[in-house]
């Protein structure tokens, strides 16, 4: 695990060894770390499953701001939730650690199609997700088109094109 907890993120194309250890599959690279913390339990004493969305949107803000969407104000260009899908593999219990990743799947015109899991060192995938996001002017809602520059800083770091 990263020793400084407020590190952007984990690249795990530099960290073979957390791939292993939290068993993730090959293709992910954009990472971050979480532990369970107790506050996220819900009744059966596990992570509720609203906490791995607050996951998954901290790792998507800073998967995009580090390629080159601005941090959230009003009059930045920003982008709404379009479409949410989870799949809960298996329940996390307190203090477990986690490594939190995403990718993209596909960049469209306004839109990009990105992929997430949260694997526990303790039992691999946990939760995988995907999400459907859309680019807006923050201020009027209007769609806005993802930047070359985001299309092309995304393209290589997850080596591919879109």
């Amino acid at each position: 695990m990263m020793k400084d907890p407020f590190e952007p993120f984990i690249d795990l194309k530099e960290r073979p060894d957390i791939t292993g250890e939290f068993n993730i599959e090959a293709g992910w690279r954009f990472a971050l770390a979480r532990r369970a913390l107790f506050g996220e339990l819900d009744a059966l004493s596990h992570v509720n499953h609203t906490v791995f969305l607050r996951y998954f949107e901290d790792a998507r803000l800073g998967y995009l701001m580090h390629h080159g969407l601005s941090a959230p104000a009003p009059d930045s260009i920003g982008c709404v939730l379009a479409r949410l899908e989870a799949d809960y593999k298996q329940p996390v219990f307190y203090d477990e650690r986690l490594i939190i990743t995403v990718r993209t799947v596909k960049v469209g015109n306004t839109s990009i199609l990105l992929e997430y899991g949260a694997w526990s060192a303790e039992k691999g995938l946990a939760c995988q997700s995907t999400s459907l996001l859309v680019m807006v002017v923050t201020a009027t809602g209007k769609k806005q088109r993802i930047s070359d520059a985001m299309r092309d800083s995304i393209a290589g770091f997850e080596g591919r094109e879109y």
